[in-house]
């Protein structure tokens, strides 16, 4: 058994590629749930409600979430934490 090596491993042992996938999926998260909370609240606050209020929640978080994962990947590869 190798005791010099992280049997459990860890996030610097990954390949580079892997790192960058593993932070395009959180940052698909961490995008995309505020995105949906905030565009159902809004749309709630205008007053729609039932399936109106269904179909405009996911087309503007749709449209928010690609902003915000934009944002964010520009500025991973501004800070050199991604490719």
């Amino acid at each position: 058994m190798n005791s010099s090596r992280n049997l459990a491993g860890s996030y610097t042992s990954l390949s580079s590629s892997m790192k960058t996938t593993l932070l395009s999926v959180l940052t698909i998260v961490c995008c995309a749930v505020p995105a949906a909370v905030f565009s159902s609240w809004a749309w709630k606050a205008a007053g729609l409600e039932g399936i109106p209020l269904a179909l405009a929640t996911v087309m503007s978080a749709m449209v928010l979430a690609t902003a915000l994962f934009a944002l964010l990947s520009a500025l991973g590869k501004a800070l050199k934490i991604t490719k």
